[in-house]
């Protein structure tokens, strides 16, 4: 099996950190989601899975949960961390996840320099009954303490 040579990613708060308002900031991080991502699929480089972006998984990134200028600097590069994340664990569909078609849910970590400071990043992957991986926001993209 080939060596994945190790990257740390980065990413800038600068121009969010600008945005006084809670809700113009998960208002600009939606649009540039669905803009950026939407219909779109990246390729896990550790384990060869196709994640998928869709729009219902971009409101509930920047309307469900806290935002703040980090998540928002960090949905910037979301593409790389799909595609740099490697698996820590496998959770279990809740019994409502279940019955919209979730088998379980792929937890991954990625290392991130967000603003010159090391942060571990957690986010998660929809498996589901029709075979593809979905990118979700269950828990929001948050820093590992």
């Amino acid at each position: 099996m080939k060596k994945i040579p190790k990257r740390i990613l980065k990413c800038s708060t600068r121009k969010w950190k600008i945005i006084q308002k809670n809700s113009e900031l998960r208002r600009k991080a939606y649009y540039m989601y669905v803009e950026k991502y939407c219909g779109k699929s990246v390729i896990n480089l550790k384990t060869g899975i196709r994640i998928q972006f869709d729009k219902l998984n971009a409101r509930k990134t920047t309307h469900g949960g806290s935002m703040y200028s980090e998540k928002a600097a960090l949905i910037t590069i979301l593409d790389k961390i799909c595609r740099q994340g490697y698996l820590y664990s496998i959770g279990k569909a809740k019994e409502q996840d279940i019955h919209k078609g979730v088998l379980c849910f792929l937890n991954f970590k990625t290392n991130v320099i967000v603003d010159d400071k090391f942060q571990v990043v957690l986010f998660s992957v929809r498996v589901m009954k029709n075979g593809t991986f979905h990118y979700h926001i269950d828990i929001p993209l948050k820093f590992e303490k």
